[in-house]
């Protein structure tokens, strides 16, 4: 099958510089009609040994690289990576084995092992004695320390003590161009663990109480690969969790000895201590021209601003139990609460400030969270511990807002999957997904049609996720009409259609409430959202089939076939 056209020709190349090219030519999809003429470079690395072709002209590849890939992302910094060797941040883990061996012998004897036993059982008894004749528990009056020779015992005859599990975090720059190899690294420290990191450009801004002269010229920006950490300490939970924030450049002006190529080393520019708790989310502000860095650790969120080589705090808001994640759009933030749902902030560049507009008042485990956009209109996405997804917006003229205050809940589904990260991204007509010259393609639709690119369904953000079973999926804003039409062809076909072990569809997507205390959501569902799993379905059902639910909607089946094209052109993300 081919997505870009109807293939009139294909031919092979003689450029000497591409092995195995070949040449096609398709016709236009769509209104404008011209052909294109594509070149490929082969299929060498489609058919490689960790090479996949899951269609569309679409090449993955595995990249075994034997650790826990925590997060990447692509640095995009045209000083720093290039087209010939794109280089990427990589924050990884790996599974390591703890050596104990020198709790074999602590250089007691066994003699001296034994009587400091009995000095320890004599001070216990003294204190029990002492507990029943003043008429008070032991254990409540003395505290005693717990020792590691009062935990276990070694036994030299099976083995010593045995080597225990320990996981190493450490941050990778790798390249791409050259077999993903790790050109730098910087290892965390032995009982820390990276949580966050973004690639982002932080603007250098003056201290305005040392600087006294104005200037126009604009402030200095630099590029800094952030990475968010927690600590735990050797006793675990005895003491409370601490993070730190560390910044690291990024320099290419290194040559190496005996050869003429610079290379990339990484170079940690400053480090920051966060007593709050661990830093679990690290995100970019940027308001009139200055970029901050919102740093997410326990149940705070502060601005932190770059300035005379450190962070300094200008702004801060209080959470109520545990910062999940921060979601930013222009200077609107999406807060998800690790148990308390989601809030929504503005930052005011006037007193530095972050307030609160807005928040979910339901005792709702947030997962992940996330935004999707129809025209002017936006919607809150977020998946809970319970496998919903919830739909909220920001509406202060709505009577359930309780005068602005409150987010509210327009829409609400059981997705049956768990996800820990919900991505945006542009939902694409058909026009464009199809084309193999997608920006040449939007400046000829622009130039037949005027109004194109202008309408809400032009301009549609959707959601993606992964899901822990591995599956994949795309939530996308619809059209009034069509989401009416969808919603009677959904239920005609949940009656009509037979279920897998007499099921209902139906039931399977309403929401599950929490069971934990202090919920005061009601029993009323407020759906609205369409099952694209079960529209899909009418694309394999027989011809009569398909005419005989379109026409119990009033519809015809090129129009709904047309509403399912889309909706599958706008959940590609590739």
């Amino acid at each position: 099958m081919n997505e870009l056209g109807n293939l009139s020709c294909i031919g092979s190349g003689s450029d000497q510089s591409i092995e195995n090219c070949f040449l096609t030519l398709h016709e236009r999809v769509g209104r404008v009609g011209s052909q294109r003429l594509t070149l490929f470079s082969g299929l060498s690395s489609v058919f490689s040994l960790h090479g996949v072709l899951p269609g569309g002209g679409v090449s993955v590849k595995k990249i075994p690289l034997g650790v826990t890939v925590r997060k990447i992302e692509f640095i995009d910094d045209a000083t720093v990576s290039s087209p010939e060797h794109p280089l990427y941040a990589v924050l990884i883990s790996r599974e390591l084995e703890g050596d104990q061996s020198h709790l074999n012998d602590d250089g007691i004897s066994l003699e001296e092992t034994r009587r400091i036993h009995d000095e320890k059982e004599a001070v216990k008894a003294r204190r029990q004695v002492e507990a029943d004749l003043g008429g008070f528990d032991v254990e409540q009056e003395w505290v005693e320390e717990i020792e590691r020779d009062d935990c276990f015992h070694i036994d030299m005859n099976v083995g010593g003590a045995p080597p225990i599990p320990k996981t190493a975090y450490a941050l990778w720059i790798v390249d791409a161009s050259n077999d993903w190899s790790v050109i730098d690294s910087f290892e965390l420290g032995e009982f820390e663990h990276g949580m966050a990191m973004k690639v982002m450009t932080l603007t250098n801004v003056a201290d305005e109480k040392a600087t006294t002269v104005v200037t126009d010229t604009a402030p200095s920006s630099s590029l800094f690969i952030t990475v968010g950490t927690a600590i735990v300490d050797q006793d675990g939970e005895d003491v409370n969790s601490k993070g730190r924030i560390l910044l690291f450049e990024v320099k290419t002006n290194v040559v190496r000895a005996g050869s003429s190529e610079p290379i990339t080393e990484l170079n940690l520019a400053y480090e920051k201590n966060i007593l709050l708790g661990p830093v679990t989310s690290l995100s970019c502000l940027s308001c009139d021209g200055i970029n901050r860095i919102v740093v997410g650790a326990g149940a705070e969120i502060t601005v932190e601003q770059w300035g005379e080589g450190k962070l300094t705090q200008v702004g801060f808001f209080h959470a109520n139990m545990q910062v999940q994640d921060v979601k930013m759009f222009k200077t609107f933030l999406i807060l998800s609460d690790a148990y308390d749902s989601l809030h929504f902030l503005v930052w005011r560049e006037s007193d530095k400030s972050l307030t609160l507009l807005a928040k979910d008042y339901e005792p709702t485990p947030v997962y992940a969270a996330g935004m999707i956009s129809r025209g002017a209109s936006m919607a809150f996405a977020c998946h809970d511990d319970r496998e919903n997804l919830q739909f909220f917006q920001y509406a202060p003229g709505d009577p359930e807002a309780r005068g602005g205050n409150k987010l509210v809940c327009r829409a609400d589904v059981h997705l049956g999957m768990q996800t820990v990260s919900l991505e945006s991204h542009w939902c694409r007509s058909s026009l464009l997904i199809h084309s193999a010259t997608p920006n040449s393609t939007l400046a000829a639709l622009k130039q037949q049609d005027s109004l194109f690119g202008r309408i809400d369904d032009d301009q549609r953000f959707g959601v993606h996720f992964g899901t822990s079973d591995g599956g994949f999926g795309a939530v996308l804003p619809l059209s009034e009409q069509v989401y009416w039409r969808l919603t009677a062809l959904q239920s005609v076909m949940s009656n009509a259609l037979e279920s897998s072990c007499a099921l209902s569809h139906r039931a399977w997507r309403l929401y599950r409430r929490t069971p934990r205390r202090g919920g005061c959501r009601s029993n009323d569902r407020k759906k609205g959202v369409i099952d694209g799993e079960l529209i899909s379905k009418f694309c394999d059902l027989r011809m009569t089939d398909q005419e005989d639910l379109a026409s119990a909607i009033g519809s015809t089946v090129e129009l709904i076939m047309d509403n399912i094209l889309e909706l599958n052109c706008a959940s590609m993300i590739i």
